[in-house]
């Protein structure tokens, strides 16, 4: 059998600079990762100082823009109005002391004709429905307190509501303003006001402190750092063998 020429047989082999772009862009992908736990470390912490600062304040009105609810986020906050006791959401997926149920957003009208989300408390599931009912005892005008919450932006791969869905209270995956405001039929403001207590009989009160604090996204982004500088190093080995190799 006759071997191949030596042109031939260096176009076979793979070029070297395959693995140095596999590597540096996995070591960028990693060193993004960390970076972007440390922020989330950053976001997490400004939020845990704004509740603790808020608890030395007395509870002021609403805000009327979007720009001041992000500046007075996890404030308290007070308002006035009727529920709309007969379209409610049920937010899915929600955790109380380890159990799974539904945190019940409620629309409340304020005097001046706004649309304000008032998650009223948690409810246990059972299966794919809430324990119990949670219709409202009374739509009369009500006063409520509690703090202003900026729901996180999470992933978006499936709609907030189901498809085709009509009857109420209808279940949602994530607090999608324009989503929830489209199935009310008007806009809502873009916050959700979080009382310091159950407005219902059953209900529990989810807590508006992080599950945990901002030690663990510290701890996230090490990892992240770790493999980044671990790919470097694998790399720089395997082309140091690989040179001394010919």
């Amino acid at each position: 059998m006759q071997r191949e020429t030596a042109p031939v047989a260096r176009a076979r082999r793979r070029p070297r600079w395959i693995p140095w772009t596999a590597a540096v862009t996995a070591f960028a992908l990693f060193a993004a990762l960390g970076t972007w736990q440390l922020q989330r470390a950053q976001e997490r912490e400004a939020v845990v100082e704004a509740i603790r600062d808020g608890e030395q304040r007395a509870p002021a009105p609403l805000p009327v823009s979007r720009a001041e609810a992000e500046q007075r986020a996890w404030q308290p906050v007070w308002t006035e109005g009727h529920f709309l006791g007969d379209r409610q959401f049920l937010l899915d997926n929600r955790t109380v002391a380890g159990e799974v149920g539904f945190a019940i957003l409620t629309p409340l009208r304020t005097p001046d004709d706004r649309l304000v989300l008032i998650e009223r408390g948690w409810i246990a599931a059972e299966g794919r429905e809430p324990a119990r009912s949670i219709e409202l005892e009374s739509e009369g005008r009500i006063r409520v307190e509690g703090h202003l919450w900026l729901p996180e932006h999470g992933p978006r791969l499936l709609p907030a509501l189901a498809e085709g869905e009509a009857d109420w209270p209808r279940m949602t995956t994530r607090v999608d303003f324009a989503a929830l405001g489209e199935a009310l039929g008007e806009p809502l403001e873009p916050y959700v006001l979080r009382p310091q207590q159950a407005l219902g009989p059953g209900l529990r009160v989810r807590s508006v402190e992080p599950r945990f604090g901002p030690e663990r996204h510290i701890g996230y982004a090490f990892q992240w750092y770790a493999l980044a500088l671990t790919v470097l190093i694998v790399t720089a080995v395997l082309a140091v063998r690989i040179r001394r190799k010919g």
